[in-house]
C-alpha cells in the first residue's frame, strides 16, 4: 500500500530553516517574523548559534516576542481559557475571532504595547550585566532580577561554558546567554503586566453583555473529552457525535461553548494568513500556537485554584494522548472519556491534502504519517499508569472510519475503573494496531508499512491484561465467535 505523489507535501523544518540564515519574511514562520530575532541579519546569526548551543530546546524558548504579538498571545490564551466561545463543532472560528477582535479594539487606547517595549529593554540591560559578570567571575549580587531569574541564567551559563566553541569565545558566549536568558525572563515579565490588562478588557465586555464567562464547575459535574486519531482521520466527524452526545448528558447537558476546545490548529489562523504559504502554514505556525496552549493551561490552572479546583468542562482535540496529561486531567475532572478514531493512513494522505486545497491549510506528509504511527502506542502508554487503574473515572471508545460512507463503527472499549477490554471486531482491532508498523519516512509510491508482523490483540492490550484486567473479543479475526479472556 502506498500513496500518489500528487498528495505529497514537502517537510519545512523550522531549525534548518534557522541554520540556512536566510532572510526573514512574511511568509516565514511567524515565530521568528513575530519577534525581535527575525528583524535583522544580526537575531538570525545569533538564533543560529543557540540552536546549536541549546540544541533539546524548542525554538519557541529561544526567541523573544515582538510586543504587539505578546498581547495577541495573551488575548487568545485568556479568551480560551475563561470564555464561551464555539456555539457549535463547525464554529471554529467565527465566534472565537469576533471575540478577539473586541478585545482589541478594547485595548487600543492603553500603553500596553509601550510597556511592553520598556520592560524587555530594562530587562536586556539587567541580563546583559549580569552574563558579563557572570563570564568575568565578579557577582556583586546587585541585580534587578530576582533570585529565580538569576538561577536561570547561571543555568543556561553552566550548561554550554566549558563546552568548544564558547569556551574559548567569550564574546559569543555572552551574546548566546543573553539572548537565551531574555526570551525567558522577558516573556515572563511581559506576561505578568499584560495578563491584569487583558482581564480588565475581557471583564469590561462581559460586564457589557457582550462576552459570556466560561463556567468553573465542581469536579463531580465536570467532564474532559480527549481526542486521538492521526492527522485528517475524521475526528471532527466524532466531535459532532460527541457534541450531541453530552448535551443530552444527564442530569445536567454540555452545551458545546461551555468547553474549553484545546487545539493548535484552532489558533494558527490567528498567527498567520494560511494563503501566504499553504504548504508550509502549518508547520510555520506549530511552534506558535503551542505557545499559546501553554499558556491557556497556566490561565485554567491559575483560575481552577482561585475557585476551589473547579475547572472548566474540557475537549483536547488532537492526535496523540499524552501520560502527564491524562494523569492531570484525572485529577480535575470527575469524567473523563477518550476517543480514539482508526483510519486508514494512505486515506488520510488523500483526505488532508484535499482538505488543503480546500482551505489553503496543508500538513506534511512525514507529520501526517508519523501522527498515525505514533497513535496506538501513546494512547496504551498513557492508559497504563498504576493511579488511572481501578480507581479513575476513564472510559475509551475506538471507532473505525475506513467505511465507503466514512460513518464511524465502535469496534472496542475500555473501562478503567471496571478494568475492562471489550474488542466488539477484531479486524478493525488489527487495522487500528497495524498504525505501528507504518513508515513515517515513505515517499510517495513506496509502501507505508515496514514488513514486520503486525502485534495480536492481546498483544497490544498485554500491559493492562497483565494488570488484570478482563479481555474480551466479541467478533473474533476470520473466526466472528465470542471469546473471553481473564487474567484475574
Amino acid at each position: 500500500m502506498s500513496y500518489d505523489q500528487r498528495f505529497f507535501v514537502l517537510t519545512a523544518d523550522l531549525k534548518a530553516r534557522i541554520n540556512l540564515q536566510e532572510k526573514v519574511s512574511p511568509v516565514d514562520f511567524t515565530v521568528l517574523t513575530s519577534s525581535f530575532s527575525g528583524q535583522d541579519q544580526f537575531g538570525i546569526d545569533l538564533l543560529k548559534q543557540c540552536v546549536i548551543a541549546y540544541p533539546k530546546e524548542f525554538v519557541r524558548n529561544l526567541v523573544c516576542l515582538l510586543p504587539e504579538r505578546m498581547v495577541e498571545h495573551e488575548i487568545l490564551a485568556q479568551l480560551q481559557a475563561g470564555i464561551k466561545l464555539d456555539k457549535n463543532v463547525d464554529d471554529d472560528a467565527d465566534t472565537f475571532g469576533h471575540a478577539f477582535t473586541m478585545v482589541q479594539a478594547q485595548l487600543a487606547r492603553s500603553n500596553i504595547v509601550q510597556d511592553c517595549r520598556t520592560i524587555y529593554q530594562h530587562a536586556l540591560t539587567q541580563v546583559d550585566i549580569f552574563i558579563d559578570d557572570l563570564i568575568n567571575g565578579k557577582l556583586d549580587g546587585v541585580y534587578d532580577l530576582s533570585s529565580k531569574e538569576q538561577e536561570a541564567l547561571k543555568s543556561f551559563y553552566n550548561e554550554i561554558a566549558t563546552k568548544e566553541p564558547w569556551s574559548t569565545n567569550q564574546e559569543v558566549l555572552k551574546s548566546i546567554c543573553v539572548q537565551r536568558g531574555m526570551a525567558l525572563i522577558y516573556a515572563n515579565r511581559a506576561r505578568d503586566m499584560i495578563e491584569p490588562v487583558v482581564s480588565e478588557a475581557i471583564d469590561q465586555l462581559c460586564h457589557a453583555g457582550k462576552l459570556q464567562p466560561l463556567d468553573y464547575v465542581a469536579k463531580e459535574e465536570s467532564m474532559a473529552i480527549f481526542t486521538t486519531g492521526g492527522v485528517a482521520s475524521g475526528k471532527g466527524t466524532c466531535l459532532k457525535n460527541t457534541a450531541a452526545t453530552i448535551k443530552k448528558r444527564e442530569p445536567i447537558g454540555i452545551e458545546w461553548n461551555q468547553l474549553v476546545h484545546h487545539n493548535a490548529d484552532r489558533l494558527k489562523p490567528f498567527l498567520q494568513k494560511p494563503e501566504l504559504d499553504p504548504q508550509k502554514y502549518s508547520q510555520y505556525t506549530y511552534e506558535e500556537a503551542l505557545l499559546v496552549k501553554e499558556r491557556v493551561m497556566q490561565h485554567i490552572a491559575k483560575k481552577g485554584n482561585e475557585a476551589g479546583n473547579k475547572y472548566p468542562h474540557f475537549l483536547h482535540d488532537q492526535t496523540k494522548l499524552k501520560p502527564d496529561e491524562l494523569r492531570e486531567a484525572n485529577q480535575r475532572y470527575g469524567t473523563v472519556v477518550i476517543t480514539a478514531i482508526s483510519t486508514e493512513v494512505s486515506s488520510s494522505v488523500q483526505w488532508a491534502f484535499g482538505r488543503g486545497e480546500s482551505t489553503k491549510r496543508f500538513e506534511h506528509t512525514e507529520g501526517l504519517l508519523g501522527s498515525h504511527q505514533a497513535v496506538p502506542g501513546e494512547m496504551m502508554k498513557s492508559l497504563n499508569q498504576n493511579e488511572l487503574i481501578g480507581s479513575s473515572n476513564i472510559s475509551v471508545a475506538m471507532y473505525d472510519n475506513n467505511s465507503p460512507t466514512r460513518e464511524l463503527t465502535m469496534f472496542a472499549s475500555i473501562d478503567m475503573k471496571k478494568k475492562e477490554i471489550i474488542v466488539y471486531d477484531e479486524e478493525m482491532m488489527q487495522k487500528w494496531i497495524k498504525k505501528e508498523n507504518i513508515n513515517p519516512k515513505a515517499k510517495p509510491n513506496e509502501p507505508l508499512y515496514f514488513d514486520k508482523p503486525t502485534p495480536t490483540t492481546s498483544e497490544y492490550f498485554a500491559p493492562l491484561i497483565n494488570k488484570e484486567f478482563s479481555f474480551r473479543i466479541i467478533k473474533e479475526l476470520n473466526k466472528g465467535k465470542d471469546v473471553q479472556y481473564t487474567n484475574m
